[in-house]
């Protein structure tokens, strides 16, 4: 049985990212908490979007991500990069498909929107982690990106982390 979880660092108004892309806002501290998390998962999803604003934060990022399993959700990129823990895939239902040929249990999912939006959108998610920043944005990204969806959650935890971040763990009821 796998467990997909959703986690993001946001605004406390739900932004992930200014309109044009920049998460600049968004503390240092929100990549720790995610790189902890990961030690738990079996693999990472990002959109095309995300893995390329993480490809432009340097190398510090990238060697941090060295021992993680990393599917890269495209429509439009079909290429390889030059890190072999990084797999394409062109759709959830053949990530969920590379997913279970590789035996991934534990699928940990961090963006962006769009993607977010699709995996909730199929009801599959079982948790959704997230850490907000305290910081505030009038206009940007917002967590989910689509076509409709609705869920209730259920509130499992509440962690005050280190800069004033507030880590909320929620369950999606099914």
């Amino acid at each position: 049985m796998k467990k997909i979880t959703i986690e993001m660092a946001c605004s406390i108004n739900g932004l992930i990212a200014t309109d044009d892309g920049n998460e600049d806002f968004l503390s240092y501290r929100g990549w720790e908490i995610m790189i902890e998390f990961l030690k738990e998962y079996d693999v990472l999803i990002w959109g095309r979007k995300t893995w390329e604003n993480i490809l432009s934060w340097g190398e510090d990022y990238l060697y941090d991500l060295k021992n993680i399993n990393i599917i890269i959700l495209s429509e439009t990129s079909k290429k390889q990069d030059e890190f072999l823990n990084v797999t394409y895939c062109d759709s959830i239902d053949n990530c969920l498909k590379v997913c279970e040929k590789m035996k991934y249990e534990k699928i940990f999912i961090s963006g962006g929107a769009t993607i977010n939006n699709a995996f909730m959108e199929k009801g599959i998610v079982d948790n959704i982690i997230l850490n907000y920043n305290p910081f505030v944005l009038n206009k940007g990204i917002p967590l989910f990106k689509g076509n409709y969806f609705e869920n209730k959650l259920k509130l499992e935890k509440v962690v005050k982390e280190k800069e004033d971040i507030v880590q909320v763990h929620y369950s999606v009821r099914k």
